[in-house]
């Protein structure tokens, strides 16, 4: 594991909160980086970079009747060593854009290398103190539903699902610039949260409504009593919502999280993990603007 600006865990410390994020060279992948890098500057985490070499491409390499075919048309057989060197060059390749990005935002870092099925991977290395960066594509609604069960229900970690069109370069961003001295008004889009009246979903309320604190951002709230899925997405775009925080919980099909987070119009974090009343002053003190 390659890491930078590392920081050494003291014996008995409570574990640092971690933002983990799957990396590869795509665009999609970038803009769920940096937004993951906005929500570790935002609650003081730690940014973990993590590349998958998936391993069905390379089982798919080895096959003898296994061919690619090349931009200029050329039919060739598949090698698993020159995939396994492209993996790699992959790899630099998104470790470099995550030094960037984490320098950036001026938070600390790591970056690991992992063989696995990229999702799958993810959540079976979720901690407590995680939050997983997992971005849904299209037809995967079922692997998405079992590996954000694996990491909320079973590691009890938070997971941010960030769709492709859904927004994320306008999540988490604060409503204002400053130049030359002057704030320069910009408009913010609102963390809101679904709040269906139990005591997770009053929790949920209070995380993101000190998360919105902590960014200058609007902070709303959705009911949820009764209401499905769709009627959320409906509500969260009606409210132009930065970003959607809902206990995870209250979900009832594993597939229900992925058809939210494409059609609500922005990222969702799901929380995994339980808030109590004293969890949520430690984290209410994180509201105030750094440097105060």
């Amino acid at each position: 594991m390659t890491a930078a600006r590392k920081q050494p865990e003291e014996n008995g410390a409570k574990p640092q909160t971690r933002i983990v994020v799957g990396l590869d060279t795509s665009a999609v992948a970038r803009e769920a980086l940096a937004l993951a890098a906005r929500l570790a500057a935002s609650v003081d985490a730690r940014l973990k970079g993590v590349f998958v070499e998936d391993e069905n491409l390379l089982d798919l390499a080895d096959l003898p009747f296994a061919r690619e075919i090349s931009f200029s048309g050329e039919v060739r057989e598949l090698d698993p060593a020159r995939m396994l060197r492209a993996m790699k060059a992959q790899a630099e390749s998104a470790r470099r854009v995550l030094a960037r990005i984490a320098a950036e935002a001026q938070i600390d870092w790591s970056f690991d290398v992992r063989r696995g099925r990229p999702l799958q991977s993810l959540a079976l290395h979720a901690a407590r103190e995680d939050t997983l960066v997992i971005r849904p594509q299209a037809g995967a609604a079922r692997e998405v539903g079992r590996a954000v069960r694996a990491a909320t229900r079973e590691a009890r970690a938070d997971v941010l699902l960030v769709t492709r069109g859904a927004g994320a370069k306008g999540a988490l961003v604060a409503p204002a610039l400053h130049h030359a001295g002057r704030q320069l008004p910009r408009p913010g889009r609102p963390v809101a949260a679904l709040d269906d009246g139990s005591s997770p979903g009053q929790a949920c309320s209070a995380f993101a409504e000190t998360l919105a604190a902590r960014i200058g951002a609007p902070f709303t709230r959705i009911a949820g009593r009764g209401r499905a899925p769709a009627d959320i997405a409906i509500a969260a775009r009606e409210a132009g919502t930065g970003i959607l925080v809902v206990n995870a919980d209250w979900f009832g099909d594993d597939d229900d999280a992925a058809r939210l987070s494409a059609a609500a119009g922005c990222p969702v974090l799901l929380l995994g993990k339980e808030r109590s009343p004293l969890d949520i002053l430690d984290e209410s003190l994180l509201s105030a603007p750094k440097g105060e």
